[in-house]
C-alpha cells in the first residue's frame, strides 16, 4: 500500500483537475467516501495525472491501491483489476491480507493464487453468491481504510468486463461515511454508441458522492511547456511548432513525437505509434476501413459532398461506414456537413499505411473530382492531389491560382508556400499556360517580403538576375531589379538598392510613360532619401508624379508623396509632413494601394514619436498596425515596423503591460518578426528585473545582421542585466559587438545609437570605479573616449540641415550627466557640486517628453547628487519620484537602487539597513576589518557595502560620507 507510482514525465498544467481529485481524497480523510469518474483520450494523461494524485494521496496518509482493466478481446477475467489490487496487497502486506480474509473469507477467490491455471478446482456447492462477493470487497475496503484513509483506483474501466462494472458500481451506490475514495478512469474516445460502459457511466454519474473529471488535451501554452522539459537538446522553432501541431495537445504523442525527433527522424509517424494508432481500426468493418483511407487522402477533414464523389460505395452502405466510424470515435461529424479525423496522427498513420498505387489512385479521384468541378473545391486541394496524383500540369496551374487567392485573403504566408511550389512545377506547365516566369518570380519574392522573409526574397531575385541571358529584353531585367531594390533598402542593403534601382531607370529611361515607370521612379526617389540625398530624392519624387499624371494613374506615384512629405519633415517642417502623410494615406486607402497605406501611417507614427509626441504617436502606430494586419502586411516592411515602435512606445511611456502585449508572439509568428519581438519585450522584463534576457539575445546573434534593430533595441536591457548580474565585463563586451556591428551594416562610423551605447559604457565605467578604485586613472580616461565618441555622433550623425530629436537630446545630456558622475565617483577633475546637480536636472529635463523609466533613472542620480550639495530635502523629493515611478513599472532595479521596497526608498539617504548600520560604525572610525568582525560579514562584503553608501552619498571619502550622515542626521 506504500508503493506509489512514479514516472519521470513531468506533469505540465492540470492544476483544476488535480484539485478536483485531491479534495476527494481531502474529503474521504473526514469520513465523506466519494468517488470520481475520470475520462480522457488515449494519451493525454489520465495515467500520470493519477501517479501525481497517487503520490498526494500517500503524503497525507492515505494507502493506494491500484488495479488495472485489460483488453482480452471478446471475453476476459472478471473482476480482474480488483484481484490485481487484493494479489499485490498479499504480495506486500500478508499481515493485512490475512486479518482481512478471516473476516471476509470470500476475497480468498480474488486472490491470484485461486485463479492461475492448476489451482484446485472450486466445488460446486463452494460457489459464491455474487452478492456475497460483493459484500466482501466493500467490507475489505471499509476495514482496510480503518488503519488508514484508502484510495482505490481502476484505470481502463472500458476494457472492464461485465462483472467488473457491476461490482464498481455496488462499491459507488455503499460510499457513505468510510474513509474511501475512489477514482475510475475510462478513455473517453473509446466508448463509441454501443459500448457496455455508456450506460454505467450515466447511471453511476446521477450519484450524487460520484463527480466526474474530463482531461482535456493540453493548451498551446502546457503542451510547449511539456515538449521543453522533455527536450535533451534544443530544436528548431520550426520543428517544435510541428512537433505541437501534430500532437494536438495530447501528452503521449507529443512524447513519442519528440522522442522521434532526437532519433533525426521527425515526420514520420514512430512505428510503435503508428500502430498503436491503426489498432482502433481492427475491430471495423471492410466498408469501414476503406471510408477512413479515403478520407485520410483528403487529409484531416473532408466535405461530405466531396467524400460521397470519390468513396466509390452506395449512399446505404456509406452512411453505415460512417456511423461506425463516428461511433468509434475515429471521426468526427461537426455538424457542417464534412467529416474530419479526430486525432492527426491517426490520419497520418492510416494514410502512411497506404499502399503506393493506392494513394496514387485515391488522389487522382480526388483531382479529377476536383478539377471537373463535379463538388466544389480549393485550388489549394486540387494543387495537392494533382501533384500526389502525379498530374504536374494541373498541379502548377492549380499552385498560381492558390497563391493568388492567398494574397487575396491577405494570407501572404500560404501564398509564398504555393509559389515557390509552382516555380518548382514550371517545367512542367502546359504549353496553354500563359504564365510569365519573371512575374510569378516577382509574386514569389513579394509574398516572401510580406511573410517577414525579406532575405529568401533577395536571393531569389538575385538568382533570377543571374540566370537572365544578356539578351533578355530590358524591361524583363527591370522587372527584376524594381522589388529587389524595394527589398534591399528595407533590410538596410542602401547600396544595393541603389544599384539596382539605378539600373532599372537607364533601362526604363526610353520606355514611354506608364504605371511601372512611375514606380521605378518613385522608389528611386526613396532610395535617395535614404542616402541623404534630398534634393535628388525630391527632383524624382516630382518626376513620379508627372509620369503617373502622364497615364492617368496618379495613384501609382502614391509613394513618392510620401517620400515628399518626409523631406519636407527633415526639412524642419513636421506639423506641414504630418498633415501631408494623412492625406496620403487617405488616398492611399482609396486608391486600394496598401503597401502606400501602410507606409504613410507608419511615417506618421514615427514622425510624432521623434517630436516627442509620444500620446498621438502611439495612437497612429496602433492605427498603422492594425491596418497592416487587415490588409495582410503585418509582417511585412512598415506593418511590421508599426507593431514594433508600438511596443517601444508603450515601453517609453511607461505602459509596460501594454508593451508586453504588443510583443507578445504564438506559433504563426514568423521567426525573424519573433526574433525581434522578443528583443522588445525583453525591455520590459530586464526593467522588472529579470536577469536571463542577457543570454538570451546572445541565443539571438545569428538575428543580429538580419535585423540591425535587433540587437540596437535589446542592448540596453540586456547591459541592465549584466550589470545587475554583476557582469560587468560582458556587458561592456556586449556593446563594443554591437557597436561594431552598427557601424559595419549602416558604414559610418557616427549612427545615431552611438550616443546611447557610450551612455551605457559610462554607466558600466561608474560601476567598476566603485569596486576598482585603483584603476580609477584608466576608468576615467576610458570615459573620456567615450564621451567624445558620444559628442562626435551627435555632430557628424546627422544629415546637414538636421537636427537632433527628444530623444537624441535626452541621451546626449545622460551622456554628459554620467561624465560627470564617473569623474564625480573618481574623484579626478571631478565637477562642483553646483556642477553635478545642474547636469542631473537638465538630463531629468530632457527625459521628461515622457520617457518615464529612464527619467526615474535620472531622478536617482540627480537625488545623490542634490544630497551630496547639501539640498536634503530637494534630494528627498526626486528620490521619492522615482520610488513611485518604480512601485507603478514593477520595476525591481529601480527598487533596489533606492534601496529596498522595505524600508529603504523615501528615507533620507536611501540606504537600506544593512547599510546605515555599516555606516554607523564607519562614522566611529572602524576599518573594514573591524567592521567585519564586529558583523560577522566578510571583509569583501564590507567593501562592497562601503562603496554603495559613497555612491549613495554622493560622496568620494569614508571621512565625507560621516560628515554627510552626521550633517544629515542619518545617524541615531
Amino acid at each position: 500500500m506504500d508503493d506509489v507510482p512514479w514516472t519521470s514525465t513531468p506533469l505540465v498544467g492540470r492544476s483544476t483537475e488535480m484539485a478536483a481529485l485531491l479534495s476527494a481524497v481531502d474529503d474521504a480523510k473526514t469520513r465523506r467516501a466519494g468517488a470520481i469518474l475520470l475520462s480522457g483520450d488515449a494519451g493525454v494523461g489520465k495515467t500520470r495525472l493519477l501517479d501525481e494524485v497517487a503520490s498526494g494521496a500517500h503524503e497525507r496518509g492515505f494507502g493506494v491501491l491500484v488495479g488495472h482493466c485489460t483488453d482480452f478481446g471478446d471475453a476476459g477475467l472478471p473482476y480482474l483489476p480488483f484481484t490485481e489490487i487484493f494479489g499485490r496487497l498479499a504480495g506486500e502486506r500478508p499481515d493485512l491480507v490475512d486479518s482481512v480474509l478471516t473476516n471476509f473469507p470470500a476475497i480468498g477467490r480474488l486472490l491470484p493464487t485461486h485463479r492461475v491455471i492448476g489451482a484446485p478446482a472450486v466445488p460446486r456447492e463452494g460457489q459464491l453468491d455474487r452478492a456475497a462477493l460483493f459484500d466482501a470487497v466493500l467490507g475489505a475496503f471499509t476495514a482496510l481504510s480503518t488503519s488508514e484513509p484508502l484510495l482505490v483506483v481502476v484505470e481502463d474501466a472500458h476494457w472492464a468486463d461485465d462483472s467488473t462494472r457491476d461490482l464498481i458500481g455496488f462499491l459507488l451506490t455503499r460510499l457513505t461515511s468510510q474513509r474511501l475514495a475512489l477514482v475510475v478512469s475510462y478513455r473517453s474516445d473509446d466508448l463509441h454508441r454501443r459500448h457496455p460502459l455508456r450506460r454505467p457511466i450515466a447511471e453511476w454519474s446521477r450519484n450524487p458522492r460520484v463527480r466526474r473529471v474530463n482531461l482535456l488535451p493540453l493548451d498551446a501554452d502546457e503542451s510547449r511547456a511539456l515538449l521543453t522539459a522533455l527536450l535533451t537538446q534544443p530544436l528548431p522553432e520550426s520543428e517544435v511548432r510541428r512537433i505541437l501541431e501534430r500532437a494536438g495537445g495530447n501528452a503521449f504523442f507529443t512524447e513519442e513525437l519528440v522522442a522521434a525527433a532526437s532519433m533525426g527522424d521527425a515526420d514520420a509517424v514512430p512505428p510503435d505509434l503508428a500502430d498503436l494508432l491503426l489498432v482502433r481500426l481492427d475491430p471495423l468493418s471492410d466498408d469501414a476501413r476503406q471510408v477512413a483511407r479515403v478520407i485520410a487522402v483528403a487529409g484531416r477533414r473532408v466535405p461530405h459532398t466531396l467524400l460521397t464523389t470519390v468513396a466509390g460505395l452506395p449512399d446505404r452502405e456509406l452512411d453505415a461506414a460512417l456511423r461506425e466510424l463516428i461511433d468509434a470515435h475515429i471521426i468526427e461529424h461537426p455538424g457542417n456537413a464534412s467529416y474530419y479525423f479526430r486525432h492527426a496522427l491517426l490520419a497520418e498513420a492510416v494514410y502512411d499505411d497506404l499502399l503506393p498505387g493506392e494513394r496514387v489512385r485515391q488522389h487522382a479521384a480526388y483531382a479529377k473530382a476536383l478539377k471537373d468541378q463535379t463538388v466544389a473545391g480549393t485550388a489549394a486541394e486540387l494543387a495537392g492531389h494533382a501533384t500526389r496524383s502525379h498530374d504536374l500540369a494541373t498541379a502548377f496551374e492549380a499552385r498560381v491560382r492558390a497563391g493568388q487567392e492567398a494574397i487575396s485573403v491577405a494570407a501572404p504566408l500560404e501564398a509564398l508556400k504555393h509559389y515557390e511550389l509552382a516555380l518548382e512545377l514550371y517545367p512542367n506547365a502546359s504549353t496553354e499556360a500563359s504564365i510569365d516566369k519573371t512575374w510569378l518570380i516577382v509574386e514569389t519574392a513579394t509574398a516572401a517580403a510580406l511573410s517577414a522573409q525579406q532575405l529568401r526574397a533577395l536571393k531569389l531575385l538575385r538568382k533570377a538576375l543571374a540566370d537572365l541571358p544578356a539578351d533578355a529584353p530590358r524591361l524583363q531585367r527591370a522587372q527584376l531589379l524594381m522589388p529587389l531594390a524595394d527589398i534591399a533598402l528595407v533590410v538596410d542593403q542602401d547600396k544595393e538598392a541603389h544599384e539596382a534601382i539605378s539600373q532599372a531607370l537607364r533601362l526604363t529611361a526610353d520606355e514611354p510613360a506608364s504605371v511601372f515607370k512611375a514606380q521605378v521612379a518613385s522608389l528611386y526617389a526613396r532610395v535617395s532619401d535614404a542616402l541623404g540625398r534630398p534634393m535628388e530624392a525630391e527632383r524624382w519624387a516630382h518626376e513620379a508624379l508627372q509620369i503617373a499624371r502622364e497615364v492617368g494613374q496618379e495613384s501609382a506615384a502614391g509613394d513618392a508623396g510620401i517620400t515628399l512629405a518626409q523631406l519636407r519633415r527633415r526639412a524642419g517642417d513636421p506639423v506641414a509632413a504630418a498633415k501631408q502623410l494623412e492625406e496620403a494615406a487617405v488616398r492611399a486607402q482609396l486608391a486600394g494601394d496598401p503597401a502606400a497605406e501602410v507606409r504613410s501611417r507608419y511615417l506618421l507614427g514615427s514622425n510624432h514619436y521623434e517630436q516627442g509626441d509620444l500620446a498621438n504617436a502611439k495612437t497612429a502606430l496602433l492605427h498603422a498596425a492594425q491596418r497592416a494586419g487587415e490588409l495582410g502586411r503585418q509582417w511585412a516592411a512598415y506593418g511590421f515596423d508599426a507593431r514594433r515602435m508600438l511596443a517601444l512606445t508603450q515601453f517609453v511611456m511607461g505602459d509596460w503591460d501594454e508593451a508586453a502585449v504588443t510583443a507578445q508572439t504564438d506559433s504563426k509568428t514568423p521567426a525573424a518578426a519573433d526574433a525581434a519581438l522578443r528583443a522588445v519585450g525583453m525591455a520590459v522584463r530586464s526593467g522588472r528585473g529579470d536577469t536571463s534576457v542577457a543570454e538570451e539575445l546572445e541565443r539571438l546573434r545569428n538575428w543580429w545582421t538580419i535585423d540591425i534593430m535587433l540587437p540596437i533595441i535589446g542592448l540596453q536591457p540586456a547591459v541592465d542585466a549584466y550589470r545587475g548580474l554583476d557582469q560587468i565585463a560582458e556587458a561592456e563586451k556586449l556593446i563594443a559587438d554591437v557597436a561594431a556591428l552598427c557601424a559595419d551594416v549602416f558604414q559610418n562610423e557616427w549612427f545615431l545609437a552611438r550616443i546611447r551605447f557610450s551612455a551605457m559604457g559610462l554607466q558600466l565605467l561608474s560601476h567598476r570605479v566603485v569596486s576598482e578604485p585603483g584603476a580609477a586613472a584608466e576608468l576615467v580616461a576610458r570615459g573620456a573616449e567615450l564621451v567624445s565618441d558620444g559628442q562626435l555622433t551627435a555632430e557628424k550623425g546627422m544629415p546637414p540641415g538636421r537636427v537632433l530629436g527628444v530623444e537624441g537630446i535626452a541621451w546626449l545630456a545622460r551622456l554628459e550627466a554620467e561624465w560627470e558622475r564617473l569623474r564625480w565617483l573618481a574623484d579626478i577633475e571631478p565637477p562642483t557640486p553646483a556642477e553635478h546637480v545642474t547636469t542631473w536636472r537638465r538630463t531629468v529635463d530632457a527625459f521628461g517628453y515622457g520617457y518615464v523609466f529612464e527619467q526615474a533613472w535620472s531622478r536617482i542620480h540627480l537625488s545623490a547628487a542634490l544630497r551630496a550639495a547639501g539640498r536634503v530635502a530637494e534630494a528627498h523629493e526626486q528620490a521619492q519620484l522615482a520610488a513611485e515611478v518604480a512601485r507603478a513599472l514593477g520595476a525591481k532595479p529601480l527598487l533596489d537602487e533606492l534601496g529596498g521596497a522595505e524600508g529603504g526608498i523615501g528615507g533620507p539617504a536611501a540606504l537600506t539597513a544593512r547599510e546605515t548600520e555599516v555606516l554607523a560604525l564607519l562614522a566611529e572610525g572602524r576599518t573594514n576589518r573591524q567592521l567585519a568582525r564586529e558583523l560577522y560579514i566578510s571583509e569583501k562584503t564590507v567593501s562592497v557595502h562601503v562603496s554603495n553608501i559613497l555612491a549613495k552619498l554622493g560622496v568620494r571619502s569614508r571621512t565625507e560620507a560621516a560628515a554627510v550622515a552626521r550633517r544629515d542626521g542619518l545617524l541615531d
